[in-house]
């Protein structure tokens, strides 16, 4: 049976990122919780890098993702647009332009696998959903990322592309088999 272990959390207010730490080879999986992100600046993109073992963040350009949308404002058919390949990007996004209102608050979660196997690229699985800007309706975001790198991973930072984080609640837990 596996053994969930909380590594890190942290509480988001008006801050620039947010850096969770503590995976190690003892957690094959490292799970990221995260809900009530707002950002500071209507329109802005949640992001992501992984943060290697000396403590930096990865930012070369080796994150390879594919992302799967469901929308509020579309029927269950395929339309253009709601599914993206990316990459050779240096950071990933886990939304798209997000919405700042007041009581609100976007959650999302992901797995991230074989982080501190530095001899093997590092793989995340992520479920988000938000709030659109403009003409605010649902989103939610399915997806999948790669990095391309032989690197021990240790932990995640999470930014907005653009101001800060208003608001967000974000915990990673490790799990022993």
């Amino acid at each position: 049976m596996s053994k969930y272990t909380q590594l890190s959390t942290a509480t988001a207010s008006n801050t620039g990122s947010v850096t969770l730490t503590g995976i190690t080879s003892e957690y094959p999986v490292a799970i990221l919780y995260y809900d009530s992100a707002l950002p500071a600046t209507d329109g802005a993109d949640l992001m992501f890098r992984l943060r290697e073992s000396g403590g930096s963040d990865n930012s070369n350009s080796n994150y390879n993702s594919v992302i799967a949308y469901q929308r509020s404002d579309r029927d269950f058919d395929d339309e253009d647009g709601d599914n993206l390949g990316l990459g050779d990007k240096d950071k990933v996004n886990l939304t798209g332009s997000t919405h700042d209102g007041a009581n609100q608050g976007y959650g999302g979660i992901l797995y991230i696998h074989n982080a501190a196997n530095g001899s093997e690229a590092t793989y995340v699985q992520y479920d988000t959903v938000y709030l659109t800007n403009g003409s605010p309706f649902m989103l939610g975001q399915i997806g999948g990322t790669v990095l391309r790198e032989a690197t021990t991973v240790t932990g995640i930072t999470l930014f907005y592309d653009t101001g800060n984080i208003a608001t967000g609640n974000f915990t990673l837990v490790g799990i022993k088999n």
